[in-house]
């Protein structure tokens, strides 16, 4: 009935992630267990600027692409004007060809920043599973639970059963459930329909660890409340098992261990141990997922308290960190569309991390929070190291790397560069004057100092120079 072995994702590409960055958790908590610290908060929070420090790289291409987004848009947009309502064949080549001299002539790609989205997907999803799973990926947490959930596998069936004869044989109409703690451990398995015992216990609150110790520390008393059901009963639940292994062993245990009260008293000293092993488990999963007063393995949303702290931080952090994108292209937000819309998602997509951080382990929220306090920090670095870079230096990088590329190729950058500078001429004209509509003369025209306009007259500049 059960599946014993945890949830790991198995999604292609997800999955290997996920496994390959599972490793790196196993070996943070490994090292702060070394030291004599074995805490779950300690190695989400190392987890989280590791993955941070290792995908910083791309965050660099990415605000690097958006700066020169800045200076290409102007230029991309007079292209789609040139060519608006020409849908021939003939037209349609020289659009394309024309774009691709504007990219080339920047030294990037129209998929400069998608590349970077879609290498960081997998990753983003794959800690999704490694954070709120953390016992499938850290063999040395998933010790905790291995005790209790061998326990529950043996035992499910016969708590289920013991618990529907008392409730149809035993239990009067009007009386109290005195067992409803057994109900309630039974449902907190029943109700997913791929059961993984550890999967379930992970997001265990503390009634419900309540509830799983009372219900083998009084199974005992269930038993001898049996007493009272006949053969007879017992054979017409029994009918009603569909899969013939488990009648089998349910009627044997039923039948031979709780028939007289020497086999009950047996039962009840075992079952009663198996309590003590619920308590001692308990104790040690509680204590390494303590943070302070949250205890990570539990949801904000079923436990209330100080634990509302990581919903409230998740959104300020995300909402925070993302003024800071924007504040470091404003100038391409202002020119761009879908600016106002893009202004929304920056407020609606924190607001559905908090409200999904409410549902799932605290463990979640806590790498949320902890990621947008790190990019907060690298993103007033990442702004300041760029106030400090002449765009004319990235736009010559990035033309050297293209040429690597393509001489690595047998293509001669000569001609490419010839071909991007040709068909860009008259762009680069009309888009010049554009900038600045009170001016006509380009040699006389003024620019405020470190404007994007500043700095798309000095590409210019250098773009005729090298024409000469």
């Amino acid at each position: 009935m059960f599946n014993f072995i945890l949830t790991q994702n198995s999604t292609p590409i997800i999955g290997w992630c996920a496994s390959l960055l599972g490793k790196v958790m196993e070996w943070l908590y490994v090292f702060f267990n070394f030291i004599g610290i074995e805490n779950i908060g300690l190695c989400i929070i190392f987890f989280t600027l590791i993955i941070k420090i290792l995908m910083f790289p791309l965050t660099i291409k990415q605000q690097k692409f958006s700066k020169l987004s800045t200076l290409m848009n102007p230029e991309l947009q007079a292209i789609q004007k040139k060519y608006k309502g020409k849908r021939d064949n003939e037209s349609m080549m020289k659009m394309q060809e024309e774009t691709s001299a504007v990219y080339k002539k920047y030294g990037t790609s129209p998929t400069g920043s998608c590349l970077q989205l879609l290498i960081q997907m997998p990753i983003l999803f794959s800690l999704y599973y490694i954070i709120s799973n953390v016992p499938a990926y850290v063999p040395q947490v998933k010790d905790y639970y291995e005790d209790v959930s061998h326990n529950i596998v043996v035992d499910y069936d016969y708590f289920k059963y013991m618990n529907q004869a008392y409730d149809d044989y035993v239990k009067k109409d009007g009386d109290e459930d005195k067992y409803k703690y057994i109900d309630d451990m039974l449902d907190s398995f029943s109700k997913i329909s791929d059961k993984k015992v550890i999967d379930v216990l992970a997001r265990y609150s503390t009634e419900q660890w309540n509830n799983l110790r009372d219900s083998y520390q009084n199974f005992g008393e269930l038993a001898a409340d049996l007493s009272v059901v006949t053969d007879e009963e017992w054979d017409k639940l029994l009918d009603a098992i569909s899969v013939e292994e488990k009648k089998s062993k349910v009627e044997k245990f039923i039948k031979e261990k709780i028939s007289t009260e020497t086999e009950v008293a047996v039962i009840d000293k075992e079952f009663d141990d198996k309590a003590e092993e619920v308590s001692v488990s308990e104790k040690k999963i509680m204590k390494i997922n303590e943070f302070g007063p949250i205890n990570l393995s539990q949801s904000p949303g079923t436990v209330m308290g100080l634990a509302i702290l990581i919903p409230i931080l998740c959104f300020l952090t995300q909402w925070f960190s993302s003024k800071l994108v924007m504040g470091a292209n404003k100038e391409q937000m202002a020119d761009n569309p879908m600016g106002n819309s893009m202004k929304v998602m920056n407020v609606v997509l924190p607001l559905m991390s908090a409200f999904i951080s409410l549902s799932v382990p605290a463990g979640l929220g806590l790498y949320w929070v902890c990621n947008g306090v790190f990019q907060i920090i690298q993103q007033v670095g990442v702004n300041a190291y760029f106030k400090s870079v002449d765009v004319n230096d990235i736009i010559k990088s990035n033309v050297e790397k293209m040429n690597k590329k393509l001489e690595k190729r047998g293509i001669d950058p000569n001609k490419v560069a010839s071909f991007a500078s040709t068909n860009t001429k008259n762009i680069n004209s009309k888009t010049s004057v554009k900038q600045n509509n009170t001016v006509s003369n380009n040699t006389n025209r003024k620019y405020k100092t470190g404007s994007m306009a500043a700095k798309a007259n000095m590409v210019k500049e250098f773009n005729d120079k090298n024409r000469k």
